[in-house]
């Protein structure tokens, strides 16, 4: 009877094993819990960090959303709209970049095959894939030159060209000069802009 009573009284404590077999589970989880957290795809836009203003325009090759490749030299006699924009895998943009990709379209039904002016959005998306771009296309109904800079694993334009960071605008004229650079900024602002330089 008192050894019943003992045995009660004591508290039943786990074999040296299985207690050592939780932790390692645990420890499992967590750790398959943040190699999944590392690999998911980042939904904020990349940073692009101010740069020095450029005083005449880095030349450059990309590819649009379609697979064509063109050149900013090849462009060169039209005045030319530069837009900087970054993007999240899930197709995020800074709020900055809702107002430009606005603006843009209403100088593109302005200006697009109407005059000599070229637009074009460089993207950094770092995905891997364009369906972020597609989504963007879409919602904001980009007409205009659209690719990612980060095709091939470098953001070279972007840092070239964003002298005020994620969502800088930079005119060329029609010498092949910068002209201009813009944060937030609004069509009429930029067709105005574009109309003297088309005019000089």
């Amino acid at each position: 009877m008192q050894r019943e009573k003992e045995a009660e009284r004591k508290p039943r404590r786990w074999p040296k094993g299985k207690l050592l077999g939780a932790f390692c589970l645990v420890a499992l989880v967590f750790g398959a819990y943040g190699v999944w957290q590392f690999t998911q795809p980042s939904t904020e836009p990349p940073r692009i960090n101010p740069t020095n203003p450029l005083q005449t325009p880095y030349e450059f090759t990309m590819k649009d959303i379609n697979g064509t490749q063109f050149s900013l030299n090849g462009f060169r006699g039209r005045v030319i709209v530069v837009h900087i924009l970054g993007v999240g895998c899930g197709g995020q943009i800074n709020q900055i970049n809702d107002n430009q990709l606005t603006q843009l379209k209403t100088v593109c039904n302005s200006f697009c095959g109407k005059a000599p002016v070229t637009l074009m959005t460089v993207a950094v998306s770092t995905c891997g894939t364009c369906e972020p771009l597609l989504q963007l296309r879409d919602v904001y109904n980009i007409s205009w030159l659209f690719g990612n800079d980060y095709d091939d694993g470098t953001m070279d334009i972007a840092q070239k060209y964003a002298s005020q960071g994620d969502g800088t605008i930079v005119l060329i004229d029609k010498t092949f000069h910068i002209s201009d650079s813009y944060t937030t900024t609004t069509a009429s602002i930029l067709s105005s802009k574009i109309n003297q330089l088309l005019e000089a």
